[in-house]
């Protein structure tokens, strides 16, 4: 079965998302930190009068090093410029994550499971890989980005 997808680059890879729960791209602006939270929880934005929380979707997907203790070691400082939050909705749950580049919007096979562990990504957080004009794009699951602890 083919779906609409939204594809995009984080740390070098591609990954996308189903389009059908992509309600907007923003360019990257500051959030409002939220105290005592999980390191990959970046912060809130309010847009258009509706509460997002923001994922550093890196840090979610375990693509960062973490310190001793569990918690997100030092990271260098990232520019900003080209970032996008790209604003989700998964079982009317509101969230946004922060990407490198936005791609395209493309048609794709959904994935049939996950095959193989993709290096460097919590498969946990991976419906599963397809290809598009030679190139790996990994599905992730949104339902599992929002509800896993």
């Amino acid at each position: 079965m083919t779906s609409s997808y939204l594809v995009f680059f984080l740390s070098g890879k591609l990954f996308g998302v189903r389009l059908v729960g992509a309600l907007e791209i923003l360019p990257w602006r500051r959030s409002r930190a939220v105290p005592l939270s999980h390191a990959h929880v970046e912060g809130l934005i309010d847009y258009r009068g509706i509460v997002y929380p923001v994922y550093n979707l890196e840090r979610r997907l375990g693509m960062s090093k973490t310190g001793p203790i569990g918690f997100t070691a030092a990271e260098q400082k990232r520019p900003t410029t080209g970032r996008s939050i790209i604003l989700l909705e998964d079982n009317h749950v509101p969230f946004g994550i922060i990407v490198d580049t936005v791609v395209k919007m493309a048609k794709l096979e959904d994935p049939p499971a996950v095959s193989a562990k993709t290096p460097g990504v919590n498969s946990e957080y991976v419906k599963g890989t397809v290809f598009d004009d030679d190139q790996e794009i990994i599905i992730l699951n949104c339902e599992r980005l929002i509800h896993a602890s």
